[in-house]
């Protein structure tokens, strides 16, 4: 992997509190990075993150990305993001296609 710097950045992290979105919070962190997790912890759990919760480099924002002024104050300041926000129950999306529409399409251009 590529060395790089991210001491003085702000990232957000959509889903952060997922398992996957979580280890990207930690490899951010260990690169300087602050790190803004916005998670409706729908399937994200916080126990992934808390190890984090008391230090400086970490703000969470529990919300939805269907919620357009909530993303957007989310977003205020942030220099990258990494979306990784999405519905991870396929089964669920074979029986009421809506909610993966809503979750991963809607959400995707809310915050885009």
């Amino acid at each position: 992997m590529a060395d790089y710097e991210l001491t003085g950045k702000t990232v957000l992290v959509t889903g952060g509190a997922g398992f996957i979105g979580s280890h990207v919070v930690d490899h951010l962190i260990d690169k300087g990075a602050s790190v803004v997790v916005f998670d409706n912890l729908s399937s994200g759990r916080m126990e992934f993150i808390e190890h984090h919760l008391d230090s400086d480099d970490l703000t969470m924002i529990r919300g939805d990305l269907l919620d357009t002024d909530a993303i957007d104050a989310a977003c205020k300041g942030v220099d990258m993001v990494f979306h990784l926000a999405a519905n991870p129950d396929v089964r669920l999306g074979a029986v009421d296609t809506r909610v993966h529409y809503d979750q991963n399409i809607t959400a995707t251009d809310k915050l885009l």
